[in-house]
């Protein structure tokens, strides 16, 4: 009985101590743990301080960044806005000059197409402007932050530039406008004056070829009268002949009339000739 009694007493010490190293191993287990989410719970303080102080910069660049963008978005819609007016007037200019050239002269059809062509250039650099800065605004609107889309200034000295020429073609084509018509001009006074020269040669040779012809007619009437008083009988067949002492030379005065209409035809041909001349240089300037 002693030896069984004495086995029950070794196995619950044993069991007590297995118990009391498990409880104790338990502990430090616990212990450990406890440390470890201790030091995680730290770091996961470190991190969301951190991440709320760069939450903070990020949320101040973005007003920042905003802030800039609105300053830039006035900046580049008064210099789209001045651009634009700038364009709008010069192809106002071109269309008015355009207008006027077609007014003015229809030999000018290739200088006006090329305007034409121009303008509807410069129109569509307008609008490619107008799409970019509204593709801007989009981006603005949207809070997209991105670099501000601008026309670089190499774009916009190009399209000085193209509006120049186009001054400047615009200026030569008024120039040899204004050329043709003073030689028009100059052509047709030349001419009125000629046709006004010859319209008083005519009617001063008209004059005179009347003039003759009543001359004429009163010879003839004169002559008449002479040869029927003055008629003698020949003796050989009886009829009359008219002395040649009293005999009249009939033949009519004739003014050269053609010669002298001649000469205006020459002249108009020669002035025509002259503004095809300056026609043919104008163009070959072109």
């Amino acid at each position: 009985m002693r030896t069984i009694k004495t086995m029950q007493r070794t196995g619950i010490m044993q069991s007590v101590r297995r118990i009391s190293s498990t409880h104790a191993e338990i502990n430090d287990l616990s212990e450990k743990l406890v440390d470890k989410y201790n030091k995680r719970e730290k770091e996961f303080e470190n991190k969301a301080s951190q991440l709320i102080a760069s939450s903070t910069k990020v949320r101040s660049q973005l007003i920042s960044e905003r802030k800039s963008h609105s300053e830039s978005q006035r900046e580049l819609e008064v210099k789209y806005t001045a651009e634009i007016q700038s364009l709008k007037s010069e192809i106002k200019t071109l269309k008015r000059k355009v207008t006027l050239a077609q007014k003015v002269s229809s030999a000018n059809k290739v200088q006006i197409l090329s305007l034409e062509t121009k303008i509807r250039e410069l129109e569509g650099k307008l609008e490619d402007i107008d799409l970019e800065r509204t593709y801007h605004d989009l981006d603005i609107t949207g809070g997209v932050v991105e670099e501000p889309a601008q026309i670089s200034s190499f774009e916009i000295e190009s399209l000085r530039l193209e509006l120049e020429r186009a001054n400047e073609d615009r200026n030569s084509k008024e120039y040899t406008i204004e050329c043709m018509e003073k030689g028009i001009e100059a052509t047709h006074e030349i001419t009125s004056q000629e046709i006004d020269s010859q319209s008083s040669k005519r009617l001063k040779l008209m004059e005179e070829n009347r003039s003759l012809k009543e001359q004429l007619a009163l010879k003839k009437n004169t002559s008449f009268q002479i040869i029927s008083s003055e008629r003698i009988p020949l003796e050989s067949g009886g009829a009359e002949a008219v002395p040649l002492s009293q005999e009249i030379s009939l033949t009519p005065v004739i003014p050269i009339v053609a010669s002298s209409l001649m000469l205006p035809m020459t002249t108009y041909s020669m002035l025509a000739l002259l503004l095809i001349v300056v026609i043919w240089l104008v163009v070959r300037k072109w």
